[in-house]
């Protein structure tokens, strides 16, 4: 065989490999290349060795990294809490939070609440930056996750794209949901209902100070509309709400906002005074957004 015809000799192009039907452990077998063909050129070795490699690909085409066995929407824990959860060890969000443990696996809380769980937007602000290369853009996403019933989360993200900053957004607000004490704490009501704030509380981020008080049955969420958003979510239905600072400010509005649910639970009150004012901590069973929904079917 002349040198020409090795040039012209075509080549078989590689073809698809079922990832299931290779064995990625076999070992790869060695072409071996004799002194003739040394001597006549490197050109056939080079033909051999790409005959080589192609047989190379085709053996080890399913060595990439990443776990096989793994279905894309099985949850496999990688944390003490985790693994609790899924063994079936807690059997309520509320005795994860007690545990102490860190929330560090959004799909927890996916465990617990499922379909109940609702999001929103807050804000997105785009970023711009000039390099030497042009206009690099960044976009910073503030979300709310809460599921109507005494829960809720704040969290925020950045990315080059908006679809996977929000959805790592919602991640990062099931990582920090908190549990809520809600009861009837105007002395105009009285109705010994979770409806409203137990007492009156206050939070700060940077410059905006908000403070929330309890309302009676009937006045609905007087606060603005970042604090309307989280409150509904949280779960609590009546509300007055007074603010001062920069609170066109959305991030640091919303962080006010869960500085301020934050102290409920931080607020230490007797057992037995707890029991008398009908303090609730946690979930009642009837979800604000539920009957939202379903007074709109009505």
């Amino acid at each position: 065989m002349t040198e020409e015809e090795k040039r012209k000799a075509p080549v078989e192009e590689p073809q698809e490999v079922d990832p299931d039907a290779v064995d990625a452990e076999e070992p790869i077998e060695a072409i071996p290349v004799d002194d003739e063909e040394v001597a006549e050129g490197e050109e056939n070795i080079a033909l051999k060795g790409k005959k080589a490699i192609i047989k190379t690909v085709e053996k080890t085409a399913v060595t990439r990294r990443g776990r096989r066995d793994e279905s894309p929407g099985e949850w496999v824990p990688r944390t003490q809490l985790g693994h609790m959860v899924k063994s079936g060890k807690i059997k309520t969000f509320s005795d994860a939070i007690r545990t102490g443990l860190p929330i560090r696996e959004p799909q927890i809380a996916d465990h617990f609440f499922g379909d109940s769980l609702s999001d929103e937007v807050l804000k997105v602000n785009m970023v711009q930056r000039m390099t030497d290369s042009g206009r690099r853009t960044r976009f910073s996403i503030t979300v709310v996750v809460g599921n109507g019933d005494g829960y809720v989360g704040l969290g925020s993200s950045k990315g080059k794209e908006v679809g996977p900053s929000i959805k790592k957004a919602i991640d990062n607000a099931k990582l920090n949901m908190v549990e809520l004490i809600r009861g009837c704490g105007s002395w105009e009501c009285g109705c010994m209902q979770p409806h409203t704030l137990p007492y009156r509380v206050e939070g700060k981020a940077g410059s905006t100070v908000i403070t929330l008080r309890p309302a009676p049955q009937g006045v609905g969420l007087a606060v603005g509309d970042v604090s309307k958003k989280i409150l509904k979510l949280a779960g609590i239905k009546d509300a007055w709400g007074f603010s001062k600072g920069q609170t066109k400010t959305t991030v640091n509005n919303a962080k006010a906002v869960m500085d301020a649910l934050h102290k409920i639970t931080q607020m230490k009150v007797q057992e037995s005074s707890r029991v008398e004012l009908a303090h609730l901590s946690g979930a009642t069973g009837v979800s604000t957004i539920e009957q939202e929904k379903e007074e709109e079917r009505r």
